[in-house]
């Protein structure tokens, strides 16, 4: 089998993957298959970060001994070993404080030279994995060609984050973060929205314009979008009509709070949500802009009553009186 690294890069269209593109199956066939990036991502929203094992640190010293003396194949089968039963996104932090409370022991060249193996040869999702956060702790803004092949491992959602811990640290980190963003649809996208942040007026507009859009759940990615896009600002001010179908949509994503808290992280929501309705009655309603009033007048049923002011805001602008 190629290398996953080779198997992305070949499917790389017009500088990214194509929507449905996927990594290769490597479940049973009776076992349930994750969505590239979904485990994951799971992970880190909706379960705790268990503790790390005694054993899986011993594994983590092993593995890492072993690729400091050049022995690359006994690392790889630890490696192996150790992310079938663990995810490399549980042992990120231990093994990063392995190598940087032992890096007098262990030698440099040779992590460098092994994670690079990793990266470009390994056809295990886990290792690839470790060998990014390895190359974390490595200088690679100067290295165009390393730079090169982490922005496309990228592409992909199973390794989107990774990349981004690698290009955190880099001088341009946050164009660079917001380029990925925009080329990748899945948990990509999610995981490189909180970590962009909106220091130009085009960042913080295409946050507005298209943060929520992605292929996993819009909620994921709603409240960091609100806060970074100044939303609430665009709203008060009299916004365009693309700007306020765009509102609906991160209003939406708020709403929805099965995946994530939303709505009711924002101090002043029901003041939002009141000035929204005020545009909204000033707009010539989409079929979308109207699904949004219906998601609003729903969520004020339920959390207030039928005859609150919201609800009855929502009633009559979608004619239900």
């Amino acid at each position: 089998m190629n290398s996953l690294f080779e198997y992305i890069s070949s499917a790389v269209v017009d500088g990214e993957l194509p929507r449905d593109f996927s990594l290769p199956d490597i479940t049973d066939e009776n076992e349930l298959r994750w969505a590239d990036g979904a485990q994951d991502g799971v992970a880190i929203y909706h379960m705790s970060i268990p503790e790390v094992s005694k054993d899986d640190r011993t594994l983590i010293s092993d593995a890492l001994r072993a690729a400091s003396i050049g022995v690359y194949s006994l690392a790889d089968e630890i490696f192996e070993m150790l992310g079938r039963h663990t995810p490399a996104i549980i042992l990120i932090d231990d093994l990063q404080s392995y190598i940087l409370e032992n890096k007098s022991k262990l030698n440099a060249e040779n992590l460098f030279e092994y994670a690079m193996h990793l990266l470009f040869e390994s056809d295990d999702r886990e290792c690839v994995k470790f060998g990014l956060s390895v190359l974390e702790l490595f200088k690679t803004d100067r290295k165009k060609d390393l730079k090169g092949a982490i922005r496309t491992i990228g592409l992909s959602d199973e390794f989107a984050l990774f990349a981004i811990f690698v290009m955190l640290h880099w001088e341009n980190s946050n164009q660079e973060i917001w380029e990925l963003a925009k080329r990748v649809h899945g948990w990509g996208r999610i995981h490189a929205i909180e970590r962009i942040e909106p220091d130009t007026e085009e960042i913080r507009h295409w946050l507005l314009m298209e943060g929520v859009h992605n292929d996993v759940m819009p909620a994921y990615s709603a409240l960091t979008c609100w806060e970074k896009s100044d939303a609430g600002t665009v709203l008060r001010n009299g916004p365009s009509k693309e700007e306020f179908s765009a509102i609906g949509d991160i209003i939406a994503g708020l709403l929805d709070e099965g995946p994530v808290t939303g709505i009711s992280e924002l101090p002043d929501c029901e003041e939002i949500i009141s000035v929204y309705l005020d545009v909204a009655g000033k707009m010539v309603l989409t079929e979308a802009d109207r699904e949004v009033v219906n998601m609003i007048l729903e969520f004020y049923r339920e959390k207030l009553s039928d005859t609150c002011p919201i609800a009855v805001k929502c009633r009559e602008l979608l004619h239900l009186d």
